[in-house]
């Protein structure tokens, strides 16, 4: 099916109230057209790497930046950069490979950049792209500023997004260097499903505790269990697809 086509058909599900959905379904189904995260890097050393994209772009116009700020777009403008990021990453490598000679920044994040014209997201890993962005072709530096530049006008434009569902993710420490916190009540302690860390996402009530008592400031909060654990903590919201 053509971009436009798929275009045209979100526009006519909306508009009907979803009626040519599944009766269980409450709204049009949500598939992501664009995708730009952060894989890897340097983390603080024993605890895990909580990033959700930065950027994320539905076919129905919803763009969604880092779990924080949502804005929705006409959908001329969500088919016109689906467009320009479907050139920008034809004939591009799985992963792309830094021109001969440039620097290599071991620890530096990886750059994920995807895009869906219709036939399932295509993604492209660039190695240290922040980092060294001359070291690659213009066009993957073209999809990245159309992406980076949208995420800016989503955050600054955009109202608050929030939903009913979350994941929770959390560490096991020995010892802390930052204030530690008695448990809050009612936040679930999430099981261990790696020796020391973990992740759960969690829905309702339960989410609704988590983001009103977990701060979410751009660090991870340490508590104390009852029984004298120390566990790092740090929480997202999860998107409309996850």
């Amino acid at each position: 099916m053509r971009w436009s086509g798929i275009v045209a058909l979100v526009l006519l599900l909306t508009a009907c109230g979803g009626t040519a959905i599944h009766k269980s379904q409450a709204s049009p189904v949500r598939r992501p057209v664009t995708q730009w995260s952060h894989v890897g890097g340097l983390m603080a050393p024993g605890l895990v790497a909580v990033r959700p994209p930065l950027l994320v772009l539905y076919a129905d116009g919803l763009a969604i930046a880092d779990t924080t700020h949502e804005l929705r777009l006409p959908p001329a403008e969500v088919e016109a950069l689906v467009k320009a990021l479907d050139r920008d990453l034809t004939g591009q490598p799985a992963t792309a490979t830094p021109k001969p000679g440039s620097r290599r920044v071991l620890d530096a994040p990886i750059t994920i950049l995807g895009v869906d014209s219709g036939t399932g997201m295509r993604e492209v890993y660039v190695p240290h792209l922040e980092n060294t962005p001359d070291s690659y072709a213009p066009a993957l530096i073209d999809a990245r500023d159309r992406l980076s530049r949208l995420a800016d006008r989503v955050t600054g434009t955009g109202r608050k997004y929030t939903t009913d569902r979350v994941r929770l993710y959390a560490e096991h420490l020995t010892t802390a260097q930052a204030e530690v916190k008695p448990w809050p009540q009612g936040v679930p302690l999430p099981p261990e499903t790696q020796p020391r860390s973990g992740r759960k996402n969690y829905k309702g009530n339960k989410a609704r505790t988590i983001a009103r008592l977990i701060p979410r400031d751009g660090r991870w909060n340490i508590y104390r269990t009852s029984s004298g654990e120390l566990i790092a903590l740090a929480w997202h919201y999860l998107l409309p697809h996850e």
